[in-house]
């Protein structure tokens, strides 16, 4: 049964994968073709490139911090994890988020990883709602706050877009609320199970019986997780303390590029505001990993902030740091574990049928 799952997830990842390519290729067209890569690489090269090494540097604060909070809420609801399992879900969730429409490709594959390496697939959910919930709550602020603190800026130079930006706050303030009731609203939670079994009832009425049996057992659990966050709101603090740090460091990129193309002016709290209104805004469209939208966006809210003839090249390099560096770092780790995963599964597997051969 989870094979199947896991081979049409599969397939889904796959298309979504090639239409994260596609879009790839136009928006090089579009966006990259007019940039002079030359002039990038001997900005980056010849300018003060200790600022783009702290940008780096940032991106796995990120990760850390992220693979931080997700132990300590696993920790809370009594599930012992290590340091560098909870890394590997969030290398697992940054990857998929970032190559498929909207991220919704993360949290299913990192629930799915955690399956295959036997932690409590309830009590994963649970942790994950409660990081995306704490994610959701600072997100929004600093949305909401970057919006009041630029908003003569942010109308001026994105003009007729500005419903983008209002329309991703109103999605997010609405999906903190929908993670919440999800989390604490017993009767939310029993109406969505509800709804489910009577849209599975109509194809089979003895699987949709089946269906909420498990499903009674599962909120059960969930439940009493979630109790265990609502009793204990001193460390669900903590973690939003180690949220915020995580969210400014992964909004930070475009400051570094700015320090190193050794331009002044602009402060860190601008820079980080701009690229959360930027990320909100691009989070109500539904491209893979923000590709197309993302860059474009930037060449709007950045071009009172980058002289005009290094726009191009900071867009380059913001983006390779905070997005495309994510995906091809988190990619190339997990197809290391997974290739390492694989070897060691076959030589297992060789020499329990070498030990079957010789008795």
């Amino acid at each position: 049964m989870y094979l199947k799952r896991f081979l049409n997830l599969s397939k889904k990842i796959l298309l979504n994968g090639g239409l994260f390519v596609l879009i790839g290729f136009f928006t090089y067209r579009m966006v990259f073709a007019k940039s002079d890569f030359r002039t990038i690489a001997k900005l980056a090269c010849h300018g003060k490139f200790a600022f783009l090494l702290c940008g780096i540097a940032m991106l796995a604060l990120m990760f850390c911090g992220e693979a931080l909070t997700m132990q300590r809420n696993f920790r809370l609801l009594g599930e012992k994890q290590s340091f560098s399992r909870c890394l590997l879900y969030t290398f697992t969730g940054n990857f998929f988020s970032g190559i498929t429409p909207a991220a919704t490709g993360g949290q299913p594959m990192e629930i799915y990883v955690m399956h295959k390496t036997g932690t409590s697939v309830v009590k994963g959910a649970l942790a994950l709602l409660m990081d995306l919930a704490q994610y959701q709550l600072i997100i929004t602020l600093l949305g909401i706050t970057g919006y009041l603190s630029f908003a003569p800026m942010l109308h001026r130079v994105l003009g007729g877009y500005i419903w983008l930006l209002w329309l991703g706050l109103l999605l997010n303030a609405a999906l903190l609320l929908l993670l919440l009731c999800a989390m604490f609203s017993e009767r939310f939670i029993f109406s969505l199970v509800a709804l489910a079994a009577t849209i599975l009832s109509v194809f089979s009425k003895r699987k949709a019986a089946a269906f909420r049996e498990n499903a009674k057992a599962s909120i059960a659990q969930y439940k009493a997780g979630a109790e265990v966050f609502r009793k204990n709101k001193g460390y669900c603090l903590v973690n939003c303390l180690l949220m915020a740090g995580r969210i400014l460091a992964m909004h930070s990129a475009p400051f570094w590029v700015y320090k190193a193309l050794g331009l002044s002016g602009a402060s860190l709290f601008q820079m980080i505001s701009l690229q959360a209104t930027l990320h909100i805004s691009c989070a109500a469209l539904p491209f893979p990993g923000g590709v197309g939208i993302s860059e474009s966006g930037f060449l709007y809210y950045f071009q009172e902030i980058f002289p005009s003839n290094l726009l191009h090249s900071a867009m380059v390099l913001s983006r390779g740091i905070g997005g495309y560096a994510t995906i091809a770092l988190c990619g190339s780790i997990l197809l290391t574990v997974f290739l390492i995963y694989a070897i060691r599964k076959k030589t297992r597997s060789k020499i329990r049928s070498e030990a079957a051969a010789s008795n």
